[in-house]
């Protein structure tokens, strides 16, 4: 065998190599014993480069010449501005350069060959490109078996950098997606964990009923709802909707749902209780963010239902074949200023009918024509459903009204009925 083709059966080899790393820890090292054997070098470097700060980072070295000891006086941070030196030049022009006389060439700096004692007397540097893309350098010293460098040996490293772009490529986006990976795992753990704070429908007597039901847009969401009972035998029911979306408008309504359920302990009236909420919003909101929010006080014996409304949709009094749109009292959202008053309405719940409040994730939820569902669906589907809850046939029709287009907000209903 030639050595030629030798070598050529080394850049074959060096490519199975590389198509099988998936650590860039293990991937460098790789990289310059495979350069290294390619162009028979006594030595190697390779600097990656840094987009953010428009520099070569020193990322690893090889030396068969030097003892461990000497080389890593070489393991020490070093940053190369583009065009400084020979790789910085090869960075800068995105080109090779063979130098066969490195102690004469101007660019060449000999701050490593003073540290360590090695004497460079040729380089072969290469750029590692990706889709024309500057990845790093890679630069071979020393020819071992002749004087320097030749014009086979920079077409063999030239090939090789190809290679190499492709496994750091390779290597790079195997690390994004294991922090993919990692990130989903937390979240899907934060999903868990959110779905906590969902009550569970409390059993009621004399034909009363609470239900709710809550869908996030993510794997967690800033819609909230909550059953709290009162010493009286009453109920706080309520909906909040916090702004935003994703983990911050998660970790906002937990925030929340804390402050809630203190103002809830006092058994105040329904705009007392929220402008107790409000203010406590205020203190970690600050007005960055807000919630919307429906927070209803249900006495079952009686059937009254005594809401107030901070910003949000108007809750619906659904009767066989009607919808009807409820008074909706002023009061701006929590969390917007650290004193509101908000006003209070009572209505009165008959056997047949529910008291409904939904989040803006219903009706603006959007198929795959970008339509909205809209105020009349809505009403339609209230109206059409069978059995009670009627909050269960709204959320089927608007996951079927979406159809594959995924939800672009929280889904949220909740319901108070007499049956």
């Amino acid at each position: 065998m030639t050595n030629q083709a030798g070598r050529l059966k080394k850049l074959i080899q060096a490519n199975e190599v590389l198509a099988s790393i998936e650590s860039l820890v293990d991937l460098l090292p790789q990289l310059l014993r495979l350069a290294q054997d390619v162009t028979g070098a006594e030595a190697s470097s390779i600097m990656l480069y840094n987009k953010d700060k428009n520099i070569l980072e020193f990322a690893l070295a090889m030396n068969d010449v030097l003892s461990e000891t000497r080389m890593d006086i070489l393991k020490e941070r070093i940053e190369l501005p583009l065009g400084k030196g020979i790789a910085g030049w090869v960075a800068l022009r995105k080109e090779s350069l063979n130098v066969v006389d490195a102690q004469n060439d101007i660019r060449f700096s000999r701050e490593a060959d003073k540290k360590t004692g090695f004497e460079t007397r040729c380089i072969l540097c290469v750029p590692i490109i990706h889709k024309n893309e500057l990845l790093g350098v890679v630069q071979v010293l020393n020819s071992s078996a002749k004087d320097c460098f030749d014009d086979e040996d920079q077409e063999l490293l030239e090939s090789f950098g190809h290679l190499a772009g492709v496994a750091l490529v390779r290597s790079e986006l195997m690390i994004q997606r294991l922090h993919q990976q990692r990130f989903e795992t937390q979240l899907e753990a934060a999903s868990r964990i959110q779905k906590q704070f969902n009550p569970k429908n409390p059993k009621l007597s004399g034909g009363n009923h609470i239900w709710g039901n809550s869908v996030p847009a993510h794997f967690v969401g800033g819609d909230l709802y909550d059953f709290i009972p009162n010493s009286d035998g009453s109920w706080y029911v309520y909906v909040a909707d916090v702004s935003g979306k994703g983990l911050p408008a998660a970790l906002i309504m937990s925030a929340l749902w804390t402050r809630i359920r203190a103002a809830a302990a006092k058994e105040l009236l329904p705009d007392d209780m929220m402008a107790e909420v409000n203010k406590a919003a205020f203190e970690f909101m600050s007005g960055e963010m807000f919630a919307t929010m429906v927070l209803v006080r249900f006495y079952p014996e009686s059937g009254k239902c005594s809401y107030c409304v901070a910003g949000h949709p108007a809750p619906l009094l659904v009767t066989d074949g009607e919808v009807q749109e409820l008074e909706r009292p002023l009061g701006l959202p929590v969390g917007i200023v650290g004193k509101e008053k908000y006003g209070i309405a009572d209505i009165y719940l008959k056997e047949g009918q529910s008291f409904v409040v939904v989040t803006d994730g219903v009706d603006e939820a959007r198929n795959n024509d970008k339509e909205f569902f809209g105020t009349d669906r809505l009403a339609e589907n209230l109206k059409n459903a069978e059995v009670l809850p009627r909050g269960k046939a709204l959320i089927k029709g608007v996951s079927k009204w979406r159809g594959r287009t995924p939800p672009n907000d929280d889904t949220t209903v909740i319901e108070i009925y007499k049956s």
